[in-house]
């Protein structure tokens, strides 16, 4: 389908006056969140289906605006100046012009192409060139808001706009139509009293989500639009919508586990190309408008993590709706997994970092302008609400400093590093180095662009361990097998554990791999809890080797707890002629 250009003329044909009534302007409060819809007074065609590409040309003729006021008296055309003006919108708002993706155009093309080699032009490489606002998205053709699940999408001339209160009570709004900027002297457009709630809101189903054509996996796909609030004080924030994806398995366990996909590049929430387990369900975020998996700069001037909040929340609303088990959430991606990782720790039973930014995100100058439109500009004076200044909010090595007395969950990751070493076969950098100076769980493999040691697709084990976001975890470093090149390249990927015995006065673990020295820190034990200069008693028993004929001796030795609680053993030894050890630490009584 190839989408024309309108002329001016057929552009006024297309659209056809109407006076919105007060009637028939409606507020509905639910969760923390007010929908206001009025009737637009410019109207499309009832059922029309609109592509980008012809809204983009409605929205650059159009001369209307709509102005939201909210007051806790009712508003009149008298009481107007002492209401306020809360949101401004364009014509159109009641369609979802973010929910646009590359994945369904990859699909059209699939089934009709524009062109002959559209999709395998340069071995596919040219539709990696493909994003929100590339001109092969012109055709994209866009859905209306469903703010309602029974009532399905809004009447294709609804104006949408939904508010945020700050506090409780009741309040009144009211629409009033702008030509060229000035107020329309037509009867002011008004609701009747709201009652209203504090919270977040709640993700509203927009229906199914993208299948195929000819791939896809196994189960049921549902679109979601989630309405958060960004911008600066007020008596109801300003909200964006953001859409995810929900895919739920055709069978599998009542509880789920989860992975949260955070998509990298041009790509979207749509359908990932990523699904490491049958019977997962699988959760995907879509960082548009862009926000550097981050969030953004407010009216005050200080950049807030809204995107960060926002997926929490929906992750929160997940398990009360959903059939997942929030012990068992993995989050899987790039620059994004890792970010949200370190800001809620707690909510992951492990991450899987498929590979970090290859341009350098944040590191990279010609991507500036995009965290600029954000953030703005990378300077002293910008600050996130941590005070932390030059985007150093983003820079994942930066961030973990603070993390040293957290227990952050176990990173399994493919490829070079984040803020890595340019070079063929390098895979060290700043993200590795910090995980290992601060002594957090790091699994990482690079060697020949790098392997990817993901769950196993049909237990859902991870190297036969059933990993939660309270399994005691073991962080390694410093090993003396850790290797840099194109065939060599890790870090910590030749050692396995199991046997975790988790008591209030030892705990015991069983570690096996090859021969090698290593420094072994402990994360995330629930019952075994450590207090700052107490002195714990270790020992090492190793274990007999299938053909060796005798085993090495038992070592032990003694550990003080350091001012983080945490108990850190320098240099063990892993003997090659054992099949590992059995490392048991104790309280000295």
């Amino acid at each position: 389908m190839t989408v024309k250009r309108l002329t001016f003329s057929a552009l006024s044909a297309l659209l056809c006056a109407s006076c919105a009534g007060g009637a028939n302007v409606k507020a509905v409060h639910r969760a923390g969140q007010t929908f206001i819809t009025w009737p637009e007074v410019e109207r499309l065609p009832g059922g029309a289906q609109l592509t980008w590409g012809v809204t983009k040309q409605i929205l650059g003729k159009s001369k209307i605006t709509y102005r939201i006021y909210a007051h806790t008296a009712p508003i009149t055309a008298a009481s107007l100046a002492k209401a306020e003006q809360i949101g401004e919108v364009k014509p159109l708002s009641g369609w979802n012009v973010n929910g646009r993706n590359v994945e369904t155009l990859i699909a059209q093309a699939m089934v009709k192409p524009d062109q002959m080699g559209e999709l395998a032009r340069n071995y596919n490489g040219f539709i990696r060139l493909w994003h929100m606002d590339h001109p092969r998205m012109d055709r994209y053709p866009l859905k209306r808001f469903v703010i309602n699940e029974k009532a399905g999408p809004l009447a294709p001339d609804t104006g949408l706009f939904v508010a945020q209160p700050l506090r409780a009570g009741v309040r009144h709004y009211a629409v009033v139509v702008c030509r060229d900027g000035t107020p329309d002297p037509k009867p002011l457009a008004a609701t009747g009293p709201v009652t209203e709630t504090v919270g977040v809101g709640r993700p509203v189903c927009q229906g199914d989500g993208l299948w195929g054509p000819y791939f896809d996996y196994p189960g049921v796909r549902k679109v979601y639009v989630q309405w958060w609030p960004v911008g600066g004080p007020g008596p109801a924030a300003k909200t964006r919508s953001f859409n995810w994806s929900v895919l739920t398995p055709p069978h599998g366990p009542k509880k789920a586990p989860v992975e949260l996909y955070f998509h990298g590049g041009n790509y979207s929430y749509a359908k990932p190309n990523l699904k490491l387990m049958r019977n997962s369900v699988q959760i995907a975020a879509h960082d548009w408008p862009f926000s550097g998996w981050y969030g953004y700069r407010d009216a005050d001037g200080v950049v807030r993590n809204h995107t960060q909040k926002r997926i929490a929340a929906f992750l929160d609303w997940a398990k009360d709706n959903l059939p997942i088990d929030p012990d068992r959430v993995l989050a899987v991606g790039g620059d994004g997994a890792a970010m949200m990782a370190l800001s809620r720790p707690d909510l992951f039973a492990y991450v899987v970092v498929t590979g970090f930014d290859r341009s350098g995100g944040v590191l990279n100058p010609k991507a500036a302008k995009k965290y600029t439109a954000a953030w703005g500009a990378k300077s002293a004076e910008v600050k996130d609400q941590a005070g932390r200044a030059n985007w150093e909010w983003a820079e994942l090595d930066k961030v973990l400093p603070a993390k040293e007395g957290a227990d952050l969950p176990l990173f399994v990751c493919r490829g070079r590093s984040w803020g890595g070493v340019k070079g063929w076969g390098k895979g060290r950098g700043r993200f590795y180095a910090a995980m290992k100076k601060i002594r957090q769980p790091l699994f990482a493999h690079w060697a020949w662009g790098g392997k990817l040691f993901a769950p196993d697709k049909y237990t859902g084990l991870w190297r036969g361990l059933d990993i939660t976001r309270t399994t005691p975890v073991p962080a390694f470093a410093n090993s003396s097998l850790d290797a840099e090149g194109e065939g060599r390249g890790q870090t910590n990927t030749v050692y396995a554990w199991k046997d975790v015995k988790d008591t209030a006065d030892a705990f015991e673990i069983t570690i096996t791999g090859r021969a090698s020295t290593f420094d072994l820190t402990l994360r995330r034990v629930q019952t075994f809890k450590p207090k700052p200069d107490e002195t714990f008693k270790w020992t090492v028993a190793y274990l007999p080797a299938p053909r060796a004929k005798t085993t090495p001796k038992p070592v032990s030795g003694t550990v003080i707890v350091d001012k983080f609680g945490l108990i850190t053993l320098k240099q063990l030894k892993l003997e090659g002629k054992s099949g590992g050890m059995r490392l048991k630490i104790m309280r000295v009584k």
